[in-house]
């Protein structure tokens, strides 16, 4: 069984040997379960019963699952009516669990977390190199830097399809919201395989028509009095000023959003400060560095899967011309 500290990097010895296994007293749960419902309670219904009691509503149960909202609630009618039991009490607020419901609940989620087990298992044996490949990366990659990389990766490879889910959450990868994840900090999450592949350097910029109106800062304190452009309710930018000994507040920002290409197309249009990846600050002609002789903390480029379907042919094939692409993400 994998190490319970961390996810195993790319090349750790006798991973083959070591990062499958079954754990045999869960699947004794499963198969229980099933004989415990006679197998008369189809899979579809048990696992409509945990999105809906996991997001709260039928409607956000139908988005996560793909299906409509009117077949969400048939599912979970009809699941009732198989047990005989009320399981949601219905109000204004959503759909909440019953008593009976929740005791019900931790079952369903562990059949759940065994059918993604079962889709991973599959997913690493198939030994094809066409099909799909689900890659999710935050916004600055999503938009601005893969779509490039996966050109040449498709010109190359025009039988493996690929679906990009931009969102600068972090994807589950044990929950196969993603098969492959390409993150700005190293992975956490047990059983995946995880490589750095390099640091990205931060820094600040501002539009050049800015800095002819307003006189640059001398230090990181003294931007509080200029147009300083930050985050809404996203602390991150806060606390790395606050590691480099700087407290801003949120109102030291007067200009805040949470997305970040937000953030560069207010910095390119002049709206005021902002952080930036060098790399892709360089390629701007209209903007300028500040504070250049200040180092910001770089952020760590990522790329993971789960281990189980790390020696699948595409996955591994896909993985290794990221690794070798993103060394320099910016071209």
């Amino acid at each position: 069984m994998l190490s319970g500290d961390g996810p195993v990097c790319w090349n750790t010895p006798n991973l083959t040997s070591n990062y499958l296994y079954i754990n045999r007293p869960f699947v004794d749960l499963i198969h229980a379960l099933f004989y415990r419902w006679h197998m008369r309670t189809p899979w579809d219904l048990i696992r409509t019963f945990e999105a809906v009691a996991r997001t709260g509503s039928l409607s956000a149960a139908a988005r996560t699952l793909g299906i409509t909202q009117p077949t969400v609630g048939r599912h979970i009618d009809l699941l009732e009516a198989d047990l005989k039991m009320t399981l949601f009490l219905r109000g204004r607020e959503g759909m909440q669990l019953t008593d009976k419901g929740a005791d019900l609940l931790g079952i369903a989620q562990e059949m759940r977390a065994s059918a993604h087990g079962f889709e991973r298992k599959a997913t690493g044996l198939d030994d094809a190199v066409s099909g799909v490949v689900r890659i999710s990366a935050n916004e600055i990659f999503g938009v601005l830097l893969l779509p490039r990389v996966l050109a040449k990766f498709m010109a190359l490879h025009p039988e493996i399809q690929i679906e990009l889910v931009v969102d600068n959450a972090a994807s589950n990868l044990l929950q196969r919201d993603a098969d492959i994840a390409v993150r700005m900090f190293r992975p956490t999450q047990n059983d995946l395989v995880a490589r750095k592949i390099t640091d990205l350097p931060l820094g600040l910029y501002a539009h050049r028509d800015y800095l002819a109106a307003n006189d640059a800062p001398a230090s990181l304190d003294a931007l509080r009095n200029h147009r300083f452009i930050g985050f809404d309710r996203d602390p991150s930018l806060i606390q790395a000023a606050a590691a480099l000994g700087v407290e801003f507040a949120p109102d030291d920002f007067a200009f805040r959003c949470d997305n970040i290409l937000t953030h560069i197309e207010a910095l390119r249009a002049g709206v005021g400060i902002g952080v930036a990846h060098r790399g892709l600050a360089q390629k701007w002609d209209d903007v300028q560095p500040v504070l250049p002789e200040v180092p910001l903390p770089a952020l760590e480029l990522w790329i993971a899967c789960h281990a189980e379907v790390h020696h699948n042919k595409r996955m591994r094939l896909i993985m290794d011309f990221l690794a070798q692409e993103l060394s320099d993400p910016y071209g």
